[in-house]
Order: C-alpha cells, then structure tokens, then sequence
C-alpha cells in the first residue's frame, strides 16, 4: 500500500479525489490549495507579457464575444440607430418575449423545443413540455441557438474556392436537374417525412439516381443487426420506465448514446417519486449494470460498473447469453474469475426481472454485439414491453461504403452533400474518391474541409431559420419551423430538393421573404398526407410543435442470428499491442460544434479538459509505459510550450500540470500504419492497456499552433476552432471506425499546454457530496438507517448546532428600545432550490443553458487555464475508491507494518459523482458582509443580488465565499478590443470593438458586465422579476371586476404569488435529469421544491458553517445487488475530505 498520505471519506470505508494530484498528495497541489483563486492578483503585474492577441481573441471570443455584448457594460448602454415596425404586431412588446414551438433534428432522434425569441430574434431553447412533462434539452440543443449567430458561418456561395453569386448556382442547379441519374445525395442519419417523400420523387423521376445517410458516428453494426432481425430500416426504441434492470454493453444511453427518451430511467431513480410526494421507498429503484472500457456518464450513474476493453465487451455479451440460455457459441479466451461471477449474478438479476429488464449495447459495437444484445432481450421478453421495433424510412438509404462503391464504379458521378457530415475530414477514403466525380456539391453551414474541396458550396440555413420535419427518439412526428428568416440568405435542404426536382430557382429568403418558401409548403402537403389535412390541424401542430400521427409503425421481430459470434472476439489488449477506442466528444460530437466557443470551453464532464483533447490511459497503464511520473512531476520552465517565462527555473506545474503552465507530455500514436501526435492524460476508470480519444478536433491550424503542425487546414475552420486538438481519424481506418487493435505509443519528451478545470475552486477538506446505499453499510446500519444520518454525515456529525449571535427576544440581554430593524421578508415569495445527485449525471446542459441565458462570455484556453472561466455553474466532478472486494464479497485488508489492518482501495475502478455548484444564495452571506460598497446585498425575497453599477472590484466577497462561486470579470471581455496588441490594458483609451456579427442572441433581460465587476448566480433573476410582474396581473383583473381603483382593491399574499410550481429557471429547464427542482418555499407542500427539501435525503452544502443555503442537494442512492462481488463496496462513497 502507498506511503503517501489518504484522503479518506470519514467512516466511509472510501478515498476521494478529483485529480491525479490529489490522488498522489503531491506538494504542488498542497501549495495549490493555500490559494483561494488560482493564479490570481499577483500575476497581474506581469499579466501584459501575456497579452492576448487578435487572432487567439477570435478563437477564446469568437461567436460568444460578438453575441454576448461588445458596447453595453453593466447599465450603460451604446449608442445605436434602429429602425422600427412601420405597424408593429400587436403581439411585439419590446421586452417581452414570444415562445414557438420547434425540434432540432438528430441522428439520436429529433428534440422538441420552445424557442425564445425577443423582436424576432430566437435568443434561448428551452424544453416542450406538452411533448414531455419532465422536459429538458440536453447540451447540444441549448448551445445550438450560438452557431447561428456564429461570425464564421458561412455566407456565400462558393466555386472551386471562389465566390460567385446566386444565380451562377442556380443556373448550374438547373442544367443538373434535367438529368439527376448517376446524382448522388447524402443525407445526415435523422429521418424526415418530407425529404424521404421528395427522395421517393426524384427517383421516380430520374431512375439511375442514388440516395445514402451518413454521419462519422453512425453504428453500422447496429443498423445491419437490426434489419437483419427486425426488417429493412427498422430500429429498436427502449423505454426505460418499465424497465426495472438494466445492462448497458458500452452504451452510454443517458448522454451520448441515447436508443431512447431516458425521463423513464431518472423518474425511476426517484426514491421518493418524480414529483418527490411519496415515501422513500428503495424497492422502486432501478438498477443499472454497465460495463465498459472507458468512464461514461452512465456509467458514473451505474450500480455495478465492470472495468473491461471494448473489444471483450463481446466475451461479456456473449457470457450474459449463455447464462441465460440463449446460446452455446461463445468467442475463444476465457473471461476471468471475477467478470465470471460478476456476469453469472447480473444474468440471474435480469432473468429475474423479465420483462422488466433490457440489455443495450453501445450502437458503434459490431453486429455480433448487437446480435448477441437482441437474442438476450428476446429471451427476456422485453420486446413488445421495454423494447420497441419500429420501422423507419431508413432502409431507402445506402451508407457511405456503397457510395464510395458507387463512385469507384461509374455509377455515381455527381454527389449533392446535405447533411452535417464532413467526409473529407472525417471518412477514410472519401478525399480520394471526391476527385473522381464531375461535381461535388457541398450544403453547410461553415466552410469546412468538405466545403473546401467541393465543386460548389452553398451557404445552409441553421434548423431555426428553415422549415422542416424530423421524429423524436419515441418516433413521434415533429415539426420544425423557422423563427426568423436565414440571416445571410441560406438555402434550406428541402428548398435545395425542391430546386432540384422542379428545376426552379432556389428560394431567396432576402428577396423573397414576404412569400411562403417551398418547403413550407412541401412540409404542410406531408403532414396532409398522414392525416393532418386543415387549417385547425396545421396550426395545432405549429403551435404543440408534434403530432402523434405519422409516428413510426412497428416493426416484426425476427430471429436474431448468432452466426458471427464465434470468430467475433480479438485478443485482449497488452502493454506491447494496446487498444484505441473512438469516442464522441461531449463537446465537438463528431466534430460539427468546432466552431461552437460555449461547447469548447465547457470542460469535458469527465477528464475536465476545455479546448483540447488528449489520449487517455489508465494509472496501471501510464506506469507500465513509463509515463507516470512525467504526469505528476513539475516541468522545467524552459520545456513548456505557450507563456513562457524563462526567469523562473521551475514552472509551478501543479499535478495534472494545473494552473498556468500545465503541459502534458505529448506521445505518439501508431496503428494501422497510421501515426498521431497527442498529449496524453490520465483518466481514472479506464480499462487497461486501453487509449481512448475523442474525435473532432484537430481540423485546422494556423502559425501559432504550439506544436508547429501543419498549416494547410487553416480555413476549415473559424478562429474559434482553429488550433484546438488533435485529429484522432487520421487513426480510423473503414474496418476499424470504433476500435482499433494492436497499437504503439512512443514518448516525444516534449509537452503540450492545456486548460484543465478539475482542481480550479476545490473546496478542499470538507464535505461535500454525500451517498447512500439501499444495502446495509457496516457501520451505518440499513437503508432507513442510512437515510437518518444523510444530515450527519461528514463534519455535520460533530458540528455544534448553528446559534445566532444576534440577541434573541426574551433574552436576559434583550432591550427593546435597541432593537434593530427587521430584516426585509417577503412575504409573497422566497425562493429556493434542490439538486438531487442521484438524477444528476454531470453533463453540462445546465452550465450550458446559464451561459446563454445570462449572457456569460467566453474567455478562451489561456484565462481558463489559470482560472478565469466565467461559469456561474462548476460542474464538480469527484473519484470516490471504495475498499477493495475479493470473489466472494468480503472487503481486503492489508498490515500497515505496525499490526494494524487497513482497508485496500481499488483506485482503478472508482466510483463518480458529479455535483453542480453555483451561488448558494446564502441566507447568512459571507460574501454580504465584507463588501465595503454594498454591491451585494440580500433581497426581501431570499436572494443574494448584486448591483453591478455598484461593484468597484475588491474581490473580498469572492474571498469570503466558502462555495468559490463567484466570477469576476479580469478584463473586459464583452467590449474592449483585444485583438490590437496590449488594448485590453489602455482601459478607456482603448479601441471599442462591436464585432462581425449582429448582438442578436444575447438575453436584453440581463446586463452585460463590464471589466472589474464581480458576477455570479442570481438564480435567474429577470425570469423571477417576470413571474412576479404576471402575477400581479390579478390585481389588475380584480379592479377592473369590481370597477374600483386597484388601491382600493384587497388581495392576499396567495393570490397574489406566480402559480405553483410555474417559475423554472435555465439550469433547471435544460436539465434532462430533472435533477433540479425550484420554486417559491412560500408555497408550502403544493411545491416541489418543498417537498424535496422535506426529504430526508436533503442535506445543506458546508452547512456547519452557518451559512443557511437556500440551494441544498439530495443525496445520490446506489442500489446495489447483494450477491455482487462488489456489492459492500458501493454506496459509501461521501466526499469528506481530510
């Protein structure tokens, strides 16, 4: 056992740690530790050797600076010209905003959306909850409104690199329309009603025409299985709120795998029920088993996680079959002891629950996966129940490896490109094939790698500027509608369809605006076509925004055929012959957001990296190669990349390389003949001998790239995404998509700077999260037991109960006549709200949607580096190793050297748990009491606010904050120009910048703040302002009713709070969880905030300090199998470090 010091979760049996140097106690992270605010005040005096320059402004700024407000700082406001309705609709309140109905349309199924829009500009996604009660967005869909926005999208049509206008293409459309045969389209792998019939009637019109969908992540294996057993473009929907176990094969189905709506799985997870209105009840919890080669979030919210490579997933499948029977055909190489038991007792509890219970596996696994997945469910009875074959208009599509068959035959000579794919950057094969045909037309919004190489591009139009349909991930039809027309005159996919068919002119939003384009029309004939006919049922779809008609039919199930299995398993990866796995990237996908500033600097939910990726590897896996040490030891200043300051002999790497200079050390990669240059990092619960690295970056660098790469990419993509990564599909080769076997590494002994938040505001030494198991705990005693000291666990165990030091009427020292004021209290509404870890899967949806709504800048790899994100929500993210387990369950122990037994901790396959932390709007602030202008100050409704014109700087708040929630603005990131050398530090004297593009996303709502202002949660504030204004509207009603002066008018403190459970602010109504509840304590038990914070489960952040938060959290259940090797291990992982 290491000599070096344990943080240990107190009487928890657990070890806690949220970095590679907290884990190893190094002396850096100690010193880390003494300082509030990372790379603070004292680096100011050298600050302007760092400045930033124009072209690394635009990539840390880019659409998020022109969006979230150059020229308005805090109340002051920038002299502009309007020009306004000549007659305004009545229905346009200047301020007020306007909500429509929408969907955003995905490979993973469509999500219907409410748009915000202020003076017709769509500003905010938000969730429909007609469609779903539970709601929620997701990442992708809230961050999705900046891309259109974006000063990089693309804006012109383009030939052969150069621009031409309009009517060049359109005469170039029509000569191709006379004769479409031999005409490719690909499309992206969404289904639409629409395009599929426009689809049906170019072929019908022009027979030798072709028609495939491709996306880089698309799961072949997946789709060939299911039309296999199921039928020709079938797919399987699961329905997670009937199922009562589930095994999950390497599939991340909460976040970036969904086969499914997943509210089921978290409404499920609710100990107390969704709407907290029950008593807790640990039978009505699920229970999740995954196992995977690399840390998901799913698997962070599993019960039993089993640590094991991608390619032996099908040794894991193929072993859950044969303990249920289905088959006798198992892959060569034996499983070992302890995945042999853990796969025995999973079965045994799926077969238990039949019926009740649905296996997945992650859609980028092989057919024999897939194969083996279907037989298992089969036997399990869950088709029909959890499972839902559903046929889709998919099998009228070829994929890419028929196009490029196609192509290399003469059959196709021209290929139209609509979808969101990049098949130059990211399909192996396709730059070579793309220079066989007569003409590549590329439909984007950015002028990517694709976009470069084609014949022509033509500028599309983002999702919330055209018409359209798509079907949710239940199979639902959905409509998509534009809120505003395309800003640069882009050209929609069923416009560009349309054209192509009739031979007409594509549809000019800038001259044409005032008619209704085709494929408003075209979309309005579909949904007539599936029952939809009249002017009462349009509009009833326009404003639910779908339509239970039209939805997917269901599919025959088949036999599913198990022939593949046998010769399916490759050897388990070695030191000498690693693995690659192929990840999705949470922030990038598949490398379509690049350009996208919010989503490249949210940290990933599980390495935390911002702006980068790196190569993965586990600590087993980084000793073997000799690169342990290199990850833990500081860096000789003269080695490191970027700021560079060669006075200093020692860069303060801290242990991950944390704070300014942090550089991980760069390998390189080789597989398949190919080679990477990556850094690499440490990431906790990865499988052995296993690399994983996401896909998406590394699309285009310019001169400054750190490591002098290549420049000849720099225009694919904007100064958002340029220099950001590295390219992991030069790695990926047609019959390796997923994992790649057999690879090498070789250490470059040289590094790389990145921008890691994972130890930036620790609240070291505290607790913080806290978890129970519904099992008996040794020494906590049985699950009610348990549910009893969720309040004591930690320092609350000990902690003197929190007395006012105030005088206290009736008191010996109580004297009326110096009696001070009474505090403000409204008595109408006091706001509250409750994060429930066990919903909470970390996935920064609820981060994203509070930049958007509040009008957060970005402030780019550099200022995150040393801590200057400007989130109002840190998503924490902790390791938690449980004590070691051997065969039978018993817990290990070893000899100290002194006689004493001590526990044995796995910390190779910790346990995870994120919580998000943002202001806890403290009812006794710190942060009130030491500012000396009255900034911030507590409202009569419960809040912390802030005055921003107030705010002189002093930081003293910020330390004084026991949660680090608070930001302060170190430059003027919203309005200074910081693309002219050193102007950030002219101050006044500096050049203003307005930006490329238009301030139209930005919230009018919310001040935008100036430089030296201090920032922070203010729970939506201007949203709580609106519910409170609505509701005094009955004040009004009353008056009128009774024909008297409203001040003559009595109503009650009921009558005049917004309704029950109506005010929702961002981070909640993004949140696919549900893990965040809010409302109006006032209420009482009519509110859902209230009963959640009745649960015994509820429990206050740092709550011995007195602070008395009106945000408090849940703690997270694991309901663990008792006849699991590792079932004593879980649930005892509390973050109490000492």
């Amino acid at each position: 056992m290491s000599d070096r010091k344990m943080n240990k979760a107190e009487e928890t049996g657990t070890k806690v740690w949220r970095s590679l140097g907290q884990l190893e106690d190094t002396p850096q992270f100690r010193e880390y530790l003494e300082r509030e605010f990372p790379e603070g005040s004292a680096q100011i005096e050298t600050e302007e050797d760092r400045e930033v320059t124009r072209r690394s402004f635009m990539k840390l700024m880019g659409a998020s600076t022109a969006l979230a407000g150059f020229g308005l700082a805090s109340c002051r406001r920038p002299e502009s010209l309007i020009v306004p309705f000549a007659e305004a609709p009545e229905w346009v309140i200047p301020g007020k905003p306007l909500y429509y109905a929408s969907s955003m349309p995905s490979a993973k199924g469509a999500a219907s959306l409410v748009v915000t829009t202020h003076e017709g500009r769509p500003t905010k996604i938000e969730p429909n909850r007609l469609f779903s009660k539970q709601g929620g967005t997701g990442t992708f869909a809230q961050a999705s409104v900046l891309n259109m926005y974006d000063p990089a999208r693309s804006r012109d049509f383009v030939k052969a690199g150069k621009t031409v206008t309009r009517g060049e293409f359109e005469e170039f459309a029509k000569e191709l329309s006379a004769d479409l045969n031999k005409t490719a389209f690909v499309f992206g792998e969404d289904n639409s009603a629409t395009r599929d019939r426009l689809v049906g009637e170019i072929a019908a019109k022009h027979s030798g025409s072709k028609f495939y969908k491709y996306e880089a992540l698309a799961g072949e294996g997946q789709k060939l299985a299911n039309e296999k057993v199921f039928g020709k473009g079938s797919a399987v929907i699961a329905d997670y709120s009937k199922a009562e176990r589930i095994l999950s094969l390497d599939a991340d189905f909460l976040e970036m795998d969904q086969q499914g709506p997943v509210s089921g799985f978290y409404n499920n997870r609710a100990v107390e029920g969704p709407q907290y209105d029950q008593k807790p009840d640990k039978n009505r919890i699920n229970r999740l088993y995954i196992a995977e080669g690399i840390f998901s979030l799913t698997g962070g919210m599993a019960d039993h996680r089993l640590r094991i490579a991608p390619s032996q997933i099908v040794r894991i499948a193929a072993a859950v079959a044969v303990e249920l029977g289905v088959s006798t055909q198992v892959p060569a190489g034996a499983l070992g002891e302890f995945e042999q038991k853990w796969v025995k007792e999973c079965a045994a509890d799926l077969k238990a629950h039949a019926g009740h219970s649905v296996v997945v596996a992650g859609s980028r696994h092989s057919e024999a996966v897939q194969q083996l997945v279907i037989a298992i469910n089969q036997k399990l009875g869950s088709y029909g129940k959890t499972l839902k074959p559903v046929v889709t208009n998919s099998g009228a599509y070829g994929k890419l490896t028929d196009l490029l068959a196609d192509i290399d035959s003469g059959a196709v000579e021209n290929v139209i490109l609509v979808g969101p794919a990049n098949p130059v950057y990211d399909a192996a094969g396709f730059a070579a094939a793309a220079k066989k045909l007569k003409n590549l037309v590329h439909l984007g919004e950015r002028l990517d790698a694709t976009a470069n190489a084609a014949s022509w591009h033509v500028p599309a139009a983002h999702y919330l500027e055209s018409w359209g349909d798509s079907y949710a991930a239940d199979g639902r039809y959905t409509v998509v509608q534009p809120m505003i027309l395309p800003l640069y005159g882009g050209v929609s996919e069923l416009d560009l369809l349309v054209a192509l068919l009739t031979g007409s002119k594509l549809f000019n939003s800038i001259t044409e605006g005032a008619k209704l384009s085709p494929a408003y029309k075209e979309v309005r004939k579909t949904f007539e076509g599936i029952g939809g006919a009249g002017d009462a049922a349009w509009t009833k779809l326009l404003r639910d925004g779908f339509s239970d008609k039209g939805a997917y039919a269901a599919a025959q199930v088949g036999a599913a055929d198990l022939s593949s299995v046998v010769g399916a398993a490759v050897a388990a990866p070695t030191v000498e012959a690693l693995e690659i796995s192929f990840l999705a990237d949470p922030s990038v996908l598949d490398g379509r957001y690049i350009n996208n500033a919010w989503l490249q600097e949210a940290p990933d939910p599980l390495t935390k990296i911002t702006w980068d990726n790196c190569a993965m590897i586990s600590p087993q896996t980084a000793k073997d190669l000799g690169l342990y040490e290199k990850l833990v030891q500081l860096e000789p200043k003269g080695k490191l990349y970027g700021m560079v300051d060669v006075s200093k002999p020692n860069a303060p790497v801290g242990p991950d390389g944390e704070g300014r200079d942090r550089a991980q050390p760069v390998i390189k990669v080789v597989v398949n003949g190919a080679e990477l240059e990556i850094p690499v990092m440490v990431a906790f619960g990865q499988a052995d001998n296993l690399i994983s690295i996401a896909l998406g970056y590394g699309q285009g660098y310019d001169e400054h790239n750190e490591l002098g790469l290549s420049t000849e990419g720099a225009a694919n993509v904007s100064q958002v995404g340029v220099n950001t990564g590295f390219n992991a599909y030069l790695l990926r080769t047609a019959e390796t998509p997923y994992i790649a076997t057999g690879a090498k590494i070789e250490d470059l002994d040289k590094r790389y700077s990145t921008a890691v938040t994972q130890e930036h505001h620790s609240m070291y030494g505290r607790a913080i999260a806290r978890e129970i198991s519904t099992n008996d705990v040794e020494h906590k005693g049985s699950f009610e037991k348990q549910l009893e000291g969720v309040k004591k666990q930690g320092v609350d165990s000990h902690a003197p109960p929190n007395i006012s030091l105030y005088k206290q009427k009736g008191s010996s020292t109580w004297h009326d006549k110096y009696q001070a004021d009474e505090h403000l209290f409204d008595k109408r509404q006091q706001w509250a709200m409750t994060i429930d870890l066990n919903s909470c899967t970390g996935c920064n949806a609820c981060l994203v949607a509070c930049q958007a709504e509040n009008n957060i800048p970005v402030v780019g790899k550099t200022q995150v580096a040393i801590g200057r994100a400007m989130h109002w929500i840190r998503m924490d993210r902790y390791f938690a190793a449980v004590q070691k387990t051997d065969i039978n369950g018993q817990l290990i122990t070893e000899d100290d050297g002194h006689g004493h037994q001590v526990p044995v901790y796995d910390e190779s396959n910790p346990e995870m748990i994120p919580q998000p932390v943002a202001c806890q709007q403290c009812e006794s602030a710190p942060c009130e009491t030491v500012c000396p202008v009255n900034a911030t100050v507590h409202s009569e409704d419960g809040l912390n606010t802030m005055a921003y014109n107030r705010c002189i700087g002093t930081r003293y708040c910020a330390n004084n904050c026991p949660y680090k929630a608070r930001r302060f603005n170190f430059f003027d990131y919203n309005k200074r120009n910081p693309l002219v050398h050193k102007n950030l530090y002219k101050g006044p004297l500096g050049e203003k910048q307005v930006g490329e593009a238009p301030h139209l996303q930005r919230n009018p709502n919310v001040s935008v703040r100036m430089r030296g202002v201090m920032e922070k949660c203010t729970y939506c504030v201007q949203r709580l302002q609106e519910a409170k204004i609505k509701a005094k509207s009955v004040l009004k009603n009353k008056s009128v009713a009774a024909g008297v002066p409203s001040a003559e008018v009595s109503v009650s403190d009921a009558e005049m709070r917004p309704p029950v459970n109506s005010v929702r602010v961002a981070c909640q109504d993004a949140c696919e969880a549900g893990a965040i509840t809010f409302g109006n304590i006032q209420n009482g038990d009519k509110e859902t905030v209230v009963r959640a914070r009745d649960s015994k489960r509820n429990y206050a952040l740092l709550n011995y300090i007195g602070t008395m938060p009106r945000t408090t959290y849940l703690a997270r259940v694991k309901n663990p199998n008792a006849k699991m090797p590792d079932a004593k291990a879980i649930g005892k992982a509390t973050i109490s470090m000492h």
